[in-house]
């Protein structure tokens, strides 16, 4: 099993679309919005580090999504 956290950038006024938008994307266990440096966090689990991948990329690709940090659980 594979978790990570993906921090994310958005464009201000589409951060909700944006929010809901990865809400749906399988594998995305949580979804938050936050207040600082970062809009959104998602806490995203899969089977294997490809799947992983998968999903992230498919979060970086998210229309609105400006930028993103993805932090790799190890433990």
């Amino acid at each position: 099993m594979s978790l990570a956290y993906v921090m994310m950038n958005t464009v201000p006024d589409k951060l909700e679309m944006v929010l809901e938008d990865i809400m749906e994307l399988e594998g995305v266990e949580e979804v938050y919005m936050l207040y600082g440096v970062y809009d959104i966090i998602a806490a995203v689990k899969a089977g294997n580090t490809e799947e992983l991948k998968a999903t992230i990329l498919k979060i970086r690709k998210k229309e609105f999504v400006l930028s993103t940090l993805t932090l790799l659980v190890v433990s």
